[in-house]
């Protein structure tokens, strides 16, 4: 073997052990900081009604989140807040399938405040709240720190940006963004559930029902949108909406944790 083909080889089998050890999934070797607790104590209400046992899990998968993937600050520097209710928002859906990983997500940039499609803050069109990224920002989950926060600190309005976006990359899991994450719903559910969002469409649509217009927008901001809903005012959405809760619970199966969230339930 020439010295030039050694070279090459050498460098192919460094690039390779490389990319394993690039891509290897971090395992946390030490339990969640106290002030990552208290951020999680004082903000999420999904992580209090849990029990000792999934308390620690949920923990785990919080700091296993935080440890995967990467934070970067948009003119704002990320705080550990930031980083506890993103990873929250991560996890909440998800926290009946312990073996879950987002494996379309490699980043989450954080804007100070709500952003325009330049990516600008503090301009009379910056509205956006959260975004999945495409095209050159495949791969990143774009969210406002303010948008992010409100979604913890006002805990029964139906809306929570962070985690609405992470239904989107749940969506997509399969390929396509349209409401119906087949990784999760069985095949048995799919037509029915179909119909459900086209029925309750007409029904936002003419006033008679109380889920935000914008789950008319298309299926799957549908999805998305009424996801906000179950899992903000569980007992709510049962209440006003069995059907879709139904099949909700077939998508997210979630315990008994959803139901013990403390809610207060008007008639709004």
């Amino acid at each position: 073997m020439s010295v030039s083909t050694f070279i090459v080889i050498f460098f192919i089998i460094c690039l390779i052990i490389y990319f394993i050890f690039r891509n290897r999934w971090k395992t946390p070797n030490k339990p969640i900081s106290s002030k990552e607790k208290s951020i999680l104590l004082e903000n999420v209400s999904f992580y209090n009604a849990l029990t000792y046992r999934a308390k620690k899990r949920f923990e785990f998968k919080v700091s296993e989140f935080i440890l995967n993937y990467k934070f970067t600050g948009n003119n704002t520097k990320v705080t550990e807040k930031d980083k506890v209710l993103i990873a929250a928002s991560a996890i909440i859906p998800i926290f009946s399938f312990p073996n879950w990983r987002y494996n379309s997500l490699t980043e989450i940039i954080i804007f100070p405040d709500n952003f325009n499609r330049n990516f600008l803050t503090n301009q009379p069109d910056s509205i956006i709240r959260g975004l999945v990224g495409f095209g050159f920002l495949k791969g990143k989950l774009l969210v406002s720190r303010k948008a992010l926060h409100q979604g913890y600190a006002i805990n029964n309005d139906r809306r929570n940006t962070c985690i609405h976006e992470f239904i989107h990359l749940i969506d997509m899991q399969d390929g396509t963004v349209d409401g119906v994450p087949k990784v999760l719903l069985e095949n048995k559910y799919i037509i029915p559930w179909i119909y459900l969002i086209q029925n309750e469409i007409i029904r936002i649509n003419k006033n008679y029902s109380d889920i935000h217009p914008y789950a008319t927008t298309n299926s799957g901001e549908f999805l998305a949108v009424i996801s906000e809903y179950f899992f903000e005012r569980p007992k709510y959405f049962k209440r006003e909406h069995p059907q879709l809760f139904n099949i909700m619970n077939e998508i997210f199966k979630p315990d008994s944790t959803l139901y013990n969230q403390q809610e207060t339930i008007k008639n709004t």
